[in-house]
């Protein structure tokens, strides 16, 4: 619901971005993935994901899944 009432929050969408890969979904994943780079290409540095955005650990490992 976030995603449709905000669809240019980069945040939102790369938390999306690594649900979706956790969850296996890896072509919706990549879909995101191409928004969130479009829009803050600073989710690819996992250390300011972690310690600027304050991403949960789980959150981070997933997202860490997803750009390995």
């Amino acid at each position: 619901q976030l995603i449709r009432q905000y669809p240019q929050f980069p945040d939102v969408r790369a938390a999306l971005t690594a649900a979706l890969w956790a969850e296996g979904k890896r072509g919706e994943a990549q879909s995101n993935w191409v928004a969130v780079i479009g829009l803050d290409q600073r989710y690819q540095d996992l250390d300011w994901v972690s310690n600027i955005r304050r991403w949960p650990p789980l959150m981070v490992e997933a997202l860490r899944e997803f750009l390995s």
